[in-house]
């Protein structure tokens, strides 16, 4: 992909990005805002998978309430999904952590979108310590991951539900082993228990 093409998708994405926003203002057209959103995230990952091959792709870690990142990301996608119950455990957050906002925010994104879409009824969002290790935790009430995506731990780009390009939890992979810590570095956790759960683990 050369500049001309990264420019391009940049700008198509801003563009989806804002076709969303507009119409949720409207409030009469949550499919299409929720259509927008995942083609914009879907151009968004496109460039990440860019970064990432052309060894572009690096972590700006800096100080972060976790707490409040999970509250945030929660309302957003109550927004996107106001039928289902999405509730955010953050009592045992830790009230400081370091990582890349940006980065970290996009991979939890794509697993709130995918639990959001196939959960029954509820969604929860989770933040606590683990091991010395900030676990930041994605679980629903559906139907739970299928064996071929626990099985790769999600290091290969295989789709979740037959639908899109598969590449959220790989990215998510990435983007938690970029975070480095004397010896350690992030990764990625799937299981199910009572549905899916997404566990992103980093130092």
């Amino acid at each position: 992909m050369n500049d001309l093409y990264v420019a391009v998708v940049h700008d198509v994405k801003n563009q989806l990005a804002e076709l969303s926003l507009r119409l949720g203002e409207r409030g009469d057209a949550q499919k299409e805002m929720e259509i927008a959103m995942s083609a914009a995230r879907r151009l968004s990952e496109m460039l990440l998978v860019h970064r990432q091959e052309n060894d572009l792709l690096g972590v700006n870690q800096d100080s972060v309430n976790a707490a409040d990142f999970l509250t945030i990301l929660a309302a957003e996608y109550r927004e996107l999904f106001p039928k289902l119950l999405i509730v955010v455990n953050n009592e045992n957050a830790p009230s400081i952590a370091f990582f890349d906002d940006a980065l970290v925010r996009m991979a939890l994104a794509n697993a709130i979108h995918n639990a959001c879409r196939i959960a029954h009824s509820k969604v929860q969002l989770s933040a606590y310590e683990q091991d010395g290790m900030l676990v930041l935790e994605v679980s629903d009430d559906g139907p739970g991951y299928p064996e071929n995506l626990l099985a790769s731990g999600g290091t290969k780009p295989l789709s979740v539900s037959g639908r899109g390009t598969g590449l959220g939890l790989y990215l998510a992979s990435k983007i938690a082993g970029l975070h480095r810590l004397n010896d350690r570095h992030g990764r990625i956790e799937l299981s199910n228990a009572d549905g899916a759960v997404f566990r992103m683990m980093l130092p």
